[in-house]
């Protein structure tokens, strides 16, 4: 059978959607990554690679940047050090016979010592070093978005993208070279934003600041909504994509402390006959949150399913049309989310596993948390606070 006839022929998915799969738990690299290749038949060029753990021996931040130039490196590493940030090792990401073969920036690797807290205190006037770097990510990304990126800037986790096939995207950065590690978590993307961003290398996804990345599919008709809320509480956009919006919400809210069923209740508003059919002290908690002046803009409006990576937990959710499919699988050492089912089974039979599958209902967010042995689904009443 042929990869499109198994995926619907002419009345299956359209070429054209993003192509999305995520996992936590014990993570077999390649045998996940060979089975989000069959998703590559319908989403054209750009694919990135989020793993997190290959850097867990690292007591520091790791960044992966992209020059348009080596002459802009020399002249960008020079910004770090106002900020009291220390670039202790630099190297090189992909080899030299890689940009003969291909056309794309310069790309390399710091191992990043961030300021003491006197002078944290003094440039920025609080001593948080996560909120301090991902304040200069921020800053450097608005200021050199024509010269420089830093696409990936956390704590044990990387994150790698490419503007071609995710079959490049493995060859260029070697990402085979991660599969005796000890990774806990992984997200693979496939195609480029439906929305306007910043470019061709500001396209792929995941897209990723400190220890927060994402893999979305479908568009948003909220999207100017989503993105005039984050601007209203102080949250800078970096690649300006619906899909950066939605991550960057579902990252505030667990942040906040509010409970997944919560985060569902914001992100995938319910119709008017679901709010009538809550008991009382649902509704009116459920009402507070959706006509809150900034909390009732952070909506998934349109064909949309997301998938964001937030430190150890892991979240999935749909529209509430279901308008874009989304599928999930349990085995008992790891779970799989895929924007198609034929993904969670071509990852089943590579990993030799039986994955019990689902489909989440139109609108439900699901949950889980990475352990130390074993992964834990959350329950609906989980908040980071809990």
């Amino acid at each position: 059978m042929t990869v499109e006839a198994f995926s619907g022929g002419d009345r299956g998915i359209p070429h054209g959607s993003c192509g999305l799969l995520a996992a936590v738990g014990r993570i077999e690299l390649m045998p996940l990554i060979n089975s989000a290749s069959c998703l590559q038949y319908r989403a054209r060029t750009g694919a990135g690679i989020t793993l997190k753990g290959i850097y867990e021996n690292i007591n520091f931040f790791v960044f992966h940047i992209m020059y348009r130039t080596d002459s802009k490196r020399s002249e960008l590493e020079e910004w770090f050090l106002r900020y009291g940030l220390h670039l202790l090792e630099r190297e090189e990401m992909v080899r030299r016979k890689f940009y003969y073969e291909y056309d794309m920036p310069l790309m390399v690797r710091y191992i990043v010592s961030p300021p003491t807290r006197e002078e944290m205190l003094e440039l920025a006037r609080h001593d948080d070093q996560n909120r301090f770097v991902i304040e200069r990510v921020s800053e450097f990304n608005t200021l050199f978005k024509d010269d420089a990126r830093i696409f990936s800037s956390g704590r044990g986790t990387g994150t790698f993208l490419t503007a071609f096939e995710l079959s490049d995207t493995i060859k260029i950065f070697e990402i085979e070279q991660y599969q005796d590690q000890d990774i806990r978590a992984l997200q693979v993307h496939m195609r480029w934003p439906t929305i306007t961003g910043r470019g061709l290398w500001w396209g792929p996804q995941p897209i990723a600041l400190y220890n927060v990345s994402g893999i979305h599919n479908g568009h948003l008709s909220s999207d100017r909504a989503n993105s005039r809320a984050l601007e209203q509480i102080g949250v800078r956009m970096q690649v300006g994509t619906d899909s950066e919006a939605i991550f960057l919400e579902v990252a505030h809210l667990i942040s906040e402390g509010f409970s997944l069923r919560e985060i569902e209740w914001i992100m995938a508003q319910k119709f008017p006959g679901e709010v009538m059919m809550m008991d009382e002290g649902e509704k009116k908690r459920y009402l507070d949150l959706t006509r809150d002046p900034v909390y009732s803009q952070f909506k998934m409006s349109g064909p949309s399913t997301a998938m964001v990576l937030v430190d150890d937990i892991l979240v999935g959710i749909t529209d509430r049309d279901h308008l874009r499919p989304f599928a999930v699988g349990e085995s008992e050492d790891v779970v799989i989310m895929g924007s198609e089912e034929r993904a969670i089974i071509s990852a089943a039979h590579l990993l030799g596993k039986n994955v019990a599958l689902s489909t989440p209902e139109a609108g439900k967010i699901v949950g889980y948390r990475i352990g130390e042995e074993r992964v834990e689904k959350l329950d609906y009443s989980w908040n980071r606070e809990a």
